[in-house]
């Protein structure tokens, strides 16, 4: 099982971030979020993107509001050669109007090594965290 963290500083509270991360169903921060459809409401619930090779569908697994952490799964369609795709996304008051996003996965390699497993996820949350700092930016 390979845990893997990527842990950036973002310029905004951790409020407002945790408000953007923790409304699961509503991703305007990601290129074609407008596209994502939504099956159920609230732990339980789906988030499915359309994907190259068919649906990606992420299922929210639970959110704790006062640790400002969710944790989703991916049961199908996961975009890198892993299984038991686990993550966790977690906000944290960094000071001085900043906070710090901490998003982990837990998942097991599925034809490539631990360290191609670990370089795919974190060019991808690398990626996300990005998408979500220039949504912030643009918002204000």
């Amino acid at each position: 099982m390979a845990k893997i963290v990527v842990k950036q500083e973002l310029p905004v509270s951790a409020e407002q971030l945790w408000k953007l991360v923790a409304d699961f169903g509503n991703v305007p921060w990601i290129p074609g979020g407008e596209n994502v459809k939504l099956e159920g409401k609230g732990a339980g619930m789906l988030r499915i993107f359309p994907g190259p090779n068919g649906e990606i569908r992420e299922r929210l697994e639970s959110v704790d509001a006062g640790r400002k952490s969710l944790v989703y799964t991916i049961p199908q369609g996961v975009p890198f050669p892993v299984t038991g795709y686990r993550a966790t996304m977690a906000v944290a008051d960094a000071g001085k109007g900043k906070s710090t996003l901490t998003w982990t996965c837990e998942c097991q390699p599925a034809g490539v090594s631990q360290a191609e497993a670990s370089k795919m996820v974190e060019g991808m949350y690398g990626m996300m965290i990005g998408w979500i700092r220039d949504h912030l930016a643009k918002a204000g």
